[in-house]
């Protein structure tokens, strides 16, 4: 799967990062958690179904997925369908406001902290992205070292991926709601560099202008350096 991720990201937007890129040039947030949690999930089901299969277990693939871990990607999916159409409604309502990127003006992984409306775009950190970040990688991280336990010490015996606590798939729920609620307000100002009007108008870059030479400021002294006169005996 990373594999083909990295593929597809080189063909279509030049970079192995490019499944984590949207429609408007940039990182986004949604993007990389559900890219995360797919790996995870198919990742774990693919190892269960493995090892049943090498272990010559009857009917490998008999195995359930917990309803907690089913309603996590539903979350996910939820979360990341519910940002494109915020995304696109803004697009359609002020492209103006809205900050993108493109082969000129590339996109950078910070991206999916900071803001990308408005004056502000790009300038300061949206803190709901921030918490729904690390929310979602700690989770993720805590996850992931419980399944491999669990899964170890079962071994052929696994009849099922493990459970998600139901207070983690509530608290991600949370997160995800504070991280939509944070995209509806509209931001005022315009971006500096490129946005989403003007990328569908087609514009070009223009070469930042050189900043003149500007000759040192002088100054007086504290403490001048004294110099011997050659005629002082």
């Amino acid at each position: 799967m990373l594999l083909a991720a990295a593929y597809l990201g080189v063909r279509v937007r030049g970079s192995m990062l490019g499944v984590l890129i949207d429609t408007r040039g940039r990182f986004s947030l949604s993007h990389f958690q559900l890219v995360l949690w797919t790996f995870v999930v198919l990742s774990l089901i693919a190892g269960v179904a493995a090892g049943r299969l090498l272990t010559a277990v009857p009917d490998a693939l008999s195995f359930s997925i917990p309803s907690t871990l089913l309603a996590v990607m539903g979350i996910n999916i939820a979360s990341s369908a519910g940002a494109i159409v915020v995304k696109s409604a803004k697009d359609v309502q002020a492209p103006e406001r809205i900050a993108a990127s493109d082969a000129s003006d590339r996109p950078h992984f910070s991206q999916i902290f900071l803001i990308e409306e408005g004056a502000l775009a790009d300038k300061v950190i949206d803190i709901t992205k921030f918490q729904s970040f690390w929310f979602t990688l700690i989770l993720v991280a805590a996850y992931v070292v419980f399944a491999a336990i669990r899964i170890s010490e079962l071994g052929t015996a696994v009849t099922a991926l493990p459970e998600f606590n139901e207070t983690f798939v509530l608290l991600l729920s949370i997160s995800h709601a504070g991280y939509l609620a944070g995209k509806m307000p509209a931001r005022q100002g315009e971006p500096e560099g490129l946005t989403v009007s003007a990328k569908l108008a087609g514009a070009k870059a223009v070469p930042t202008p050189r900043a003149p030479d500007v000759p040192p400021a002088e100054y007086v002294p504290r403490n001048p350096v004294r110099t011997m006169n050659t005629t002082e005996k």
